[in-house]
């Protein structure tokens, strides 16, 4: 009897922190309706200040040049009397986010991190987050972003494009007969019986290269789920986004721009298709 009334206290504890509503309203800050700190500034930059303002953050939303528009920012907590600062990414699995509410959603991450609670800002969770190791998001994201950018510019010199029936062309084809620029294939293959929808792209040979997973893919050997993401033959996984406005009436795989962004994300990180039979090497 008495572990059953702890489980249910823990699970009241639990429902009650929950329920914790958060609201801006005209730059206050309020926890179930009690004022608790203050907000200024608009998108990217917040500052975040106590109760009585004698203590204030800055809460910065970043992002990485040209990343994919559904890549939510990571934030750079700032204080602002040591300058100290480290970053975060919404991790808020809990609770809505609203791109519409960027100061709201930044208030309930730290609220789930205990360095905003009932009594405002906590100075000491900051403290101690600030001046811990670096997360190291801006060096990660910006890394990623980079190579990126590297594979664009790698696939635009192959000027590739794709045919009606899936066949993909390259002026860099190496094939015996120089008229002839194929270097492989793609093909879509909805509704599929592994994720919702996935393509496969193959070189001259009909040797898989690589197959994309809209969502919920799955793959022997590889222990998540894949998600707008390519994984090759030889166990590579590679972001290539998923994009349906190539097609307003009626279906043509030549335009059908994400299997485009598929071929490119391939040939871009070296995967350059082909055959190894008639090279002419």
């Amino acid at each position: 009897m008495k572990k059953y009334f702890l489980t249910l206290i823990v699970m009241l504890i639990s429902i009650c922190s929950f329920a914790q509503k958060i609201k801006i309203d005209k730059g206050e800050i309020k926890l179930d309706e009690k004022t608790i700190g203050f907000v200024e500034g608009k998108k990217p930059v917040f500052t975040i200040l106590s109760l009585d303002k004698t203590y204030a953050i800055t809460a910065e939303l970043k992002k990485a040049p040209n990343e994919e528009s559904l890549v939510l920012p990571w934030i750079e907590i700032k204080d602002l009397a040591t300058g100290k600062a480290n970053e975060m990414e919404f991790k808020n699995k809990s609770r809505k986010f609203s791109a519409f509410n960027y100061d709201r959603s930044i208030v309930y991450e730290l609220m789930d991190r205990n360095m905003i609670g009932t009594e405002g800002l906590n100075k000491e969770a900051i403290d101690s987050f600030v001046s811990g190791a670096s997360a190291g998001i801006a060096a990660k994201r910006l890394g990623v972003q980079g190579e990126v950018d590297n594979a664009n510019k790698i696939a635009d010199t192959y000027q590739l494009a794709i045919d009606d029936y899936g066949t993909i062309f390259s002026i860099k084809a190496q094939n015996i007969d120089i008229n002839d620029k194929r270097i492989g294939y793609i093909k879509m293959i909805s509704p599929s019986s592994n994720g919702d929808l996935k393509y496969e792209v193959l070189d001259l040979d009909n040797n898989l290269v690589g197959t994309w997973f809209a969502r919920g893919g799955m793959v022997s050997g590889y222990e998540k789920l894949l998600n707008q993401e390519i994984i090759t033959f030889n166990g590579n996984v590679f972001k290539a986004t998923f994009e349906n406005r190539g097609n307003p009436i009626g279906y043509k795989m030549s335009q059908d721009i994400t299997a485009m962004n598929i071929v490119r994300v391939l040939v871009g990180n070296g995967y350059t298709l082909g055959s190894k039979y008639n090279s002419g090497k």
